[in-house]
């Protein structure tokens, strides 16, 4: 695809964290190296934790503690805290230089997925955010694992989420014939439970689960009195202490006298927006 001319869109975001070192000079003017953690991350930068007080648009060294690989990037802010747990914005200077050794897929407006998740390799351990069409996740919900292509292994491989932040992987998963044909699901819409995790600045957070999943949205029902149009940030499946991936959403239909103070709520994903330096790092929802 013909890019020139065109802004590139933004990346979905990680939430997970991750050990890093930050090279740099604080306000005061002293030199830093510091230990920390990264805990979103994204194509274009990540959200980080510093003891530093740290100015907009400084340069800062970053460097993944698990590939080794590092890179310069900007502060865009200050997010929420202050000395010792403040949260920052970072950029990449040079957003082509992946440090997390994390496959991100650039969003370009058309993807439409049920659902997106942070997947890794049985066999050599690559990991990807990967997005799932609806039969994919019916798959994953019902096996923990899906076989895909792995452009490391150069086979298909079974892949599911990092055994290290939900308990063992299963043993010698029953990898499913890529040879045999799927045949794909008419029906636009499909009955299925999934755990979401739904969550606003007005509101909260709250985790519910699905009544049916569709390409790009799905139906809930929650004792919380939406107005109809609200923005949510939505993590589908949501998996307490995984690495999840929060979507942004919006509240497109509501139905009242569902159950006593209940209300069934259609819900679509909001298409990403153009990102000007970091969009992946935006906590306010668009207008």
């Amino acid at each position: 695809m013909d890019t020139k001319g065109k802004q590139m869109r933004t990346s979905d975001r990680i939430f997970v964290e991750i050990p890093i070192t930050i090279v740099g000079t604080n306000m005061a003017g002293q030199h830093f190296v510091e230990s920390t953690n990264a805990i979103v991350l994204s194509r274009r930068g990540a959200r980080i934790i510093a003891s530093q007080a740290l100015a907009p648009d400084q340069r800062l060294t970053i460097q993944c503690v698990k590939t080794g690989k590092e890179a310069v990037a900007r502060v865009v802010g200050p997010i929420m805290g202050e000395g010792s747990a403040c949260h920052y914005g970072i950029a990449f200077l040079q957003p082509d230089i992946n440090i997390w050794g994390v496959h991100f897929p650039v969003l370009d407006g058309t993807e439409n997925p049920a659902s997106r998740m942070f997947l890794e390799c049985a066999e050599c351990h690559a990991q990807e955010v990967v997005h799932l069409d609806v039969f994919e996740l019916e798959v994953f919900l019902a096996n923990r694992f899906l076989t895909r292509a792995c452009p490391k292994c150069a086979k298909r491989t079974a892949w599911m989420r990092s055994a290290s932040r939900e308990g063992p992987s299963p043993a010698n998963p029953a990898i499913p014939d890529p040879t045999i044909a799927t045949q794909e699901r008419k029906s636009p819409r499909i009955r299925l439970e999934v755990p979401v995790c739904l969550r606003n600045p007005q509101f909260g957070e709250e985790v519910v689960t699905t009544e049916n999943v569709s390409r790009g949205g799905f139906r809930v029902r929650s004792q919380k009195d939406y107005p109809l149009g609200t923005v949510l940030e939505a993590a589908l499946p949501y998996s307490p202490g995984a690495a999840n991936i929060f979507t942004p959403a919006r509240i497109v239909h509501k139905q009242v006298g569902i159950g006593a103070n209940t209300f069934a709520y259609g819900i679509a994903y909001v298409p990403a927006p153009l990102a000007p330096s970091l969009t992946g790092l935006r906590i306010t929802q668009p207008k």
